[in-house]
């Protein structure tokens, strides 16, 4: 069975419409961190590990993490597992050298990976044999500080500090303009996909940089983008022309409980309207017929609705409602559901994709398009069937899939 399910990491809550989840995507390029003009340091030391940027993200080897911070990585071969110790060892630079290439190709990696005997959860990609963690990821499971100064664009390690989510450095003066750290921020926001606490703790990391400020708060960072100049109009606003500053300024506001401003088209939902079955069944097409036009741009076949899958997909989005993850209320691998509708997956490449919040097969369908790992679901060539579900929880909110699968 070739089966390719396996969660994005949250790196994403859509109150106003984002995308928190995607099913692991095709191999990708990887950038050596290097290239990207990023540095490394552990412990105020300039150190050189094998590492590579995907999608804005430093990935490291496992093993010159393992190295530098001191901590334990081993390979079990009877069980083919990944071993990871807490137990702290010196750190070291012995045998750490840049090997990182231009143009390697990295996947993400179905390895089973264990912290102290339980399975890890984190996103971790294999190039050229290796395998790569995102620093953060592995900072918060063993618990060291990593930080990131955007001033010098240096990433940096604190083998003695305790992790925690707000390690942005302090910069000098306030960001005035829109620069590459406030495009850093913006995707940030992006992958929280509107998590209150997520967007929340996003905005105080980004803070101090945004605001010159040490101690600045929300507010402060509502008014830095107000005042910011230069900003993109970005498709992340989905439905009006705002520039991103003014649309995050606005979202911030609304998880603060304040009004928006004048230019905010916040979504107005005192019209009463009900959402029957066919209007569902409805958008579920409509949302296929957007796709499909998603593809007929990118010069790619349209996907075929298969009924099983559709079956599939209205199963899988009554469960969000539930619980919003890449696994069944009960436990079982999402896959299951095939079997259940009596799709036969066998040697068939197979994905889901999910959102919530999103009032509109469009806004719903920009929004996907809008994230690297849902886009390549959406364009793969491979995939040939599809099936699309919408449910509505009880609170009224939104929830959306699409079932891919391949020849």
């Amino acid at each position: 069975m070739k089966t390719s399910l396996a969660a994005l990491l949250c790196t994403a809550t859509f109150i106003a419409g984002t995308v928190p989840f995607a099913s692991a995507a095709d191999t990708v390029i990887a950038t050596p961190t290097r290239d990207m003009g990023q540095t490394v340091y552990v412990d105020g030391t300039r150190v050189y590990p094998t590492g590579y940027n995907i999608a804005d993200n430093n990935y490291f080897k496992l093993r010159d993490i393992g190295t530098l911070v001191g901590f334990g990585v081993e390979w079990n071969g009877e069980t083919q597992t990944v071993e990871i110790s807490t137990e702290r060892t010196a750190p070291s630079t012995a045998g750490i050298k840049d090997e990182a290439v231009s143009g390697a190709s990295a996947k993400v990696t179905d390895q089973k990976i264990t912290i102290d005997g339980k399975q890890a959860s984190m996103t971790a990609y294999q190039i050229s044999g290796n395998n790569y963690v995102k620093l953060q990821d592995i900072g918060k499971q063993i618990d060291f500080g990593v930080s990131y100064d955007a001033a010098t664009e240096s990433v940096r390690i604190d083998t003695d500090a305790l992790y925690t989510e707000s390690t942005t450095p302090v910069s000098g003066s306030a960001i005035t303009k829109w620069n590459k750290t406030m495009s850093e921020f913006n995707q940030a926001m992006i992958d929280c996909n509107w998590r209150p606490e997520k967007y929340l703790e996003t905005a105080k990391k980004y803070a101090p940089v945004i605001t010159g400020k040490a101690n600045s708060t929300v507010e402060d960072v509502i008014a830095a983008l107000d005042a910011m100049k230069g900003a993109p109009v970005d498709a992340v606003s989905f439905e009006d022309d705002r520039t991103v500053n003014h649309f995050w300024a606005d979202e911030l506001r609304k998880v603060l409980g304040e009004g928006i401003s004048d230019n905010g088209n916040a979504e107005n939902d005192s019209s009463g309207e009900t959402v029957g079955t066919n209007t569902l069944e409805e958008y579920a097409q409509e949302v296929i017929r957007l796709t499909n036009e998603e593809r007929a741009k990118a010069g790619l076949p349209a996907l075929k609705v298969n009924d099983k899958l559709m079956q599939a997909a209205a199963i899988r989005a009554n469960e969000l409602t539930k619980q919003f993850a890449h696994l069944r209320p009960n436990g079982d691998e999402i896959y299951s559901v095939f079997g259940e509708v009596g799709y036969d997956l066998e040697m068939k490449l197979a994905g889901e994709v999910a959102a919530y919040g999103q009032k509109t097969p469009q806004t719903v369908v920009n929004a996907w398009m809008q994230s690297q790992g849902h886009r390549d679901w959406l364009l793969s060539e491979e995939c040939v069937e599809v099936g699309a579900g919408i449910a509505i929880s009880s609170d009224g909110t939104f929830y959306w899939t699409q079932i891919f699968a391949g020849a």
